[in-house]
């Protein structure tokens, strides 16, 4: 019986070596249509960390409007960008520091791989618990609150997508009553 059980975790440990840790992240890749509203609204980006050594500057591609820097913003900056329903919206991570310039539409970037991805858990980035969690008006694909970016091409790229994180929401404009007259 002591064999058979010492046996038994020796297999589950060789698995776990040869499969990696079951707590593994599942990222949500992006496609070509990042975010397009179907009403107008505010996108409210949150910054929450980053672990890449190289800078990195996020650029909202619609207007060009710096959004975050890695290795300066203080995390749960905040950053608010009104857009307008029916309008599809890229984001841009250029790396400084190699020169690299990545989009979160994979068919721009030059290495054809997807450089931006969400996860289920901000946990799944590997930088611990999110310091500013997210829960609401979640807008990322499948209904995701944190995204995050790989600053590397390939093949150096570790996939990590922790190189800069952040919280994405979208809140409608309001659409406001109409007029009521009192007689």
């Amino acid at each position: 019986m002591k064999n058979r059980l010492l046996a038994t975790v020796a297999a589950t440990g060789l698995a776990v070596l040869a499969f990696g840790s079951p707590a593994q992240a599942v990222f949500i890749p992006t496609n070509s249509a990042f975010f397009t509203p179907l009403q107008n609204g505010t996108l409210t980006f949150t910054y929450e960390g980053f672990s890449a050594g190289d800078t990195n500057t996020m650029i909202f591609a619609f207007n060009g409007n710096t959004i975050f820097t890695n290795n300066t913003t203080p995390v749960g900056s905040v950053h608010n960008e009104p857009v307008t329903a029916g309008t599809t919206f890229k984001l841009t991570l250029n790396n400084i520091s190699e020169p690299n310039t990545w989009s979160s539409d994979p068919a721009l970037n030059s290495d054809g791989a997807n450089h931006f991805a969400g996860a289920t858990a901000f946990t799944d980035f590997g930088l611990g618990a999110p310091p500013f969690p997210i829960s609401t008006n979640c807008a990322g694909s499948g209904g995701t609150c944190y995204l995050g970016w790989e600053d590397l091409p390939l093949p150096l790229a570790d996939s990590d997508f922790n190189d800069l994180t952040f919280a994405f929401q979208f809140t409608p404009t309001p659409v406001p009553e109409p007029l009521r007259l009192a007689f």
